[in-house]
């Protein structure tokens, strides 16, 4: 089967990728720090205030990248792809698909350039940043980008969920879901790659995927 190198992610994708991916790594680690200190500074050191600048400017960086994604699926020239996200067309999908990651079948149905199960997975992950974010929100106590006193406004995040305690063990646990996320993202990303060995992986590097040539 012949393949053509073709433009699968622009300049402008790949960068709100990027800038999404950095950002919940620093997140990831110094929200453990936050949370368990594990490097000399204490609670209350110099080294955890840069943390906590980190970890705040790293979740602006998230909530941004989350809003140009969102624009880009409604606006982008390249790939306007919005509709490629439909929950009950995915769903319909998820046997044939899962099947294949599974390995009981050898193939799958062809799809554009997200299937079922990625589609379902980033939707996912879009509410998961928006419920990281409240429950961030909830927790600071200072003001949100300069005027928005969080816990006045945010204290019906507290309240939704029966008190702090239970958003911080919400907030907390969402940071697992990230991180079995990337993992399970890459591996599926490499397999595929190697697999069709239509450079899948480097895609998101290049911007440049193999597929078949148009007849």
């Amino acid at each position: 089967m012949q393949k053509d190198m073709k433009l699968e992610w622009n300049l402008a994708f790949r960068i709100d990728h990027w800038v999404r991916f950095i950002a919940i790594v620093l997140l990831v680690i110094t929200g453990f720090y936050i949370h368990s200190p594990f490097m000399s500074g204490g609670t209350g050191g110099f080294l955890m205030g840069w943390m906590r600048f980190i970890h705040f400017l790293s979740a602006y960086a998230l909530i941004l990248g989350l809003v140009v994604r969102v624009y880009l699926a409604f606006n982008s020239r390249f790939s306007g792809d919005w509709k490629d996200f439909s929950i009950m067309k995915n769903l319909a999908g998820v046997p044939d698909i899962l099947s294949y990651y599974l390995f009981i079948k050898g193939t799958h149905k062809e799809y554009g350039r997200y299937n079922p199960l990625q589609a379902l997975a980033y939707l996912g992950m879009a509410i998961m940043i928006v419920f990281v974010s409240l429950t961030g929100a909830a927790l600071y106590k200072g003001n949100l980008f300069g005027f928005i006193n969080a816990a006045s406004s945010f204290a019906w995040v507290n309240r939704m969920f029966g008190g702090e305690s239970y958003v911080r063990i919400w907030h907390y646990l969402s940071m697992w879901i990230f991180i079995i996320f990337i993992f399970v993202h890459v591996y599926l990303s490499l397999m595929i790659s190697a697999s069709n060995r239509d450079k899948t992986f480097v895609s998101i590097f290049t911007g440049y995927k193999l597929k078949k040539k148009s007849a």
